[in-house]
């Protein structure tokens, strides 16, 4: 090969390395941009039980979006300050976007906003109500409060004494589904009185516990999977004795309160779609971060469910983290 061929062949050889690095090269940025999202999901609890179906909505979300997901419990229930530290954490270690559920509106306004000056936040399942640019993925809290309320109208006979059982309420779900509750069953005659709840699961199964061989209440509503949960325990165990018998109505699942709803020891619970709960504010956080349009504000759908339609097929992917 004479030196004028070496010379022409070494040229196109030029010529093709540069066109297929020039035709490519979307390619070799997608690479290298394919790292995925740093998200981190700041939860309001220590159980793990209760958000096993948001975690299932997360982890699809996460597969779907090219996100990792670190979830996050806290030590103790609705603590405000570890939360705090947990979302200034969660920064300084380089996250992309925080999920965040928050425990109450007061404590956590300040933190999120400084937050939002950095990174995208959205709130999951609460909110805080006076930061309006903070996008929020939960139900109509209220409405649901409300449906729930409705139903415990419809199942009595006659009028009752019906004892609201208070926990949280600093949490603007807590709050909401509250508002509904009182004002639907104050449209009726009935007796209202109102038990406050500790955090602890144990010392919210004592109180009511206590309470139900004290009261005169022949009806019980919880807010929160977790009080819903020991008032039902302790219901159940009241009856091994032959004393205590009411009718328990509430909002949230777990394992146990699908259980007891199963026993009839729980008459009807709310429930909202704890899978899009997860995958949406997955999904919102991702678009945030790409800064994408969103609404801001995304309800999902609920369900109020007792042991006669727990079986049916909606019912059932709301309250089995399995069945999809």
């Amino acid at each position: 090969m004479t030196r004028n061929k070496v010379k022409a062949f070494i040229l196109i050889l030029f010529v093709f390395a540069g066109s297929f690095l020039i035709l490519n090269r979307d390619r070799f940025l997608e690479k290298k941009n394919s790292d995925p999202y740093e998200i981190s999901v700041i939860w309001r609890s220590k159980s793990t039980e209760s958000s096993t179906t948001i975690k299932q909505g997360i982890d699809q979300a996460a597969r779907d979006f090219n996100a990792e997901v670190s979830f996050i419990t806290l030590s103790g229930e609705n603590n405000a300050g570890e939360q705090i530290s947990l979302l200034q954490r969660e920064i300084k270690n380089g996250a992309d976007a925080i999920v965040i559920a928050p425990v109450n509106s007061t404590d956590l306004k300040e933190p999120i906003q400084k937050a939002q000056k950095g990174i995208p936040v959205v709130a999951m399942q609460s909110t805080v109500t006076t930061i309006k640019d903070l996008p929020s993925i939960s139900c109509d809290n209220e409405k649901l409060g409300s449906a729930l309320a409705e139903t415990i109208l419809e199942n009595s006979k006659s009028h009752g004494h019906i004892a609201i059982l208070r926990n949280s309420m600093d949490c603007s779900n807590i709050q909401q589904r509250y508002l509904g509750v009182l004002k639907t069953l104050k449209t009726a005659k009935d007796e209202i009185e109102y038990w406050e709840i500790p955090n602890d699961s144990q010392e919210a199964y004592d109180t009511v516990k206590g309470m139900l061989q004290t009261s005169q209440a022949d009806t019980l509503v919880a807010l929160d999977a977790t009080t819903l949960e020991a008032a039902a325990k302790a219901e159940k165990d009241l009856l091994k004795t032959g004393s205590a018998q009411v009718k328990i109505y509430g909002i949230g699942r777990t394992n146990t309160v699908v259980s007891l709803l199963e026993e009839q020891i729980i008459n009807s619970i709310g429930v909202e779609n704890e899978y899009n709960l997860g995958y949406l504010s997955i999904r919102t956080a991702v678009e945030k971060i790409n800064k994408a349009q969103t609404t801001g504000q995304s309800n999902i759908n609920f369900a109020i469910v007792n042991h006669e339609n727990m079986y049916n097929s909606d019912n059932q992917r709301l309250l089995f983290p399995f069945v999809r």
